[in-house]
């Protein structure tokens, strides 16, 4: 029989992580979340690395050099951080009638800290948890984080609609396009053993 290996500092620290979703550490702040998982996994915290103060971007460890490189485990400090998604969607009619509605939502993470939860994915999105973030508030949430703009991704359908001048069901042709678009900064780190 085969020892088990022990867990590395990253796995220790997203294990731990992973069984605290829905509980609040510390006093629910998301700095507490990624200092007290680095604590319990024997690693050097950022109140080691400094400077810790109210408005400090924070440091979490040895900086990866990109963030589509990192791994569960991983600290990424963020900072001015905003994901505004468009989505337009266009109805066009036998007539050539248009009727075009646009959407805007954005999520913002001013001064941040997260844990990574998994890979990037193709669309520069990762996995994270994370506290003190919408929509639960406090607790320990498992998050998707975009690390970078997405291309508009079209996609056309057909549907029955009122048609805008005389209000009779039609077929439309339906365009809807969905772009992202990320701005801030994000600075990943790999937690360092003490």
């Amino acid at each position: 029989m085969s020892k088990a290996q022990p867990l590395t500092t990253n796995q220790q620290v997203v294990v731990w992580a992973r069984g605290k979703l829905g509980a609040k550490v510390g006093r629910g702040e998301c700095w507490d979340l990624g200092e007290q998982a680095l604590k319990q996994a024997g690693a050097q915290t950022s109140n080691d690395l400094g400077p810790v103060k109210d408005d400090s971007d924070y440091i979490w460890g040895d900086p990866v050099d990109d963030v589509s490189h990192v791994e569960p485990g991983d600290i990424l400090q963020i900072r001015n951080h905003l994901v505004t998604t468009t989505t337009v969607i266009e109805y066009t009619f036998k007539d050539g009638s248009t009727v075009t509605e646009k959407k805007e939502s954005t999520a913002k993470r001013g001064h941040h800290t997260a844990i990574v939860n998994g890979k990037v994915d193709a669309n520069g999105a990762v996995r994270t948890l994370e506290q003190h973030v919408k929509p639960r508030g406090d607790i320990v949430q498992n998050m998707r984080l975009y690390t970078r703009d997405v291309p508009s991704v079209v996609t056309k359908t057909s549907e029955r609609r009122a048609h805008p001048a005389t209000k009779g069901i039609e077929s439309a042709n339906v365009k809807t396009t969905v772009t992202i678009k990320v701005t801030g900064t994000i600075w990943p780190y790999r937690p360092k053993p003490k």
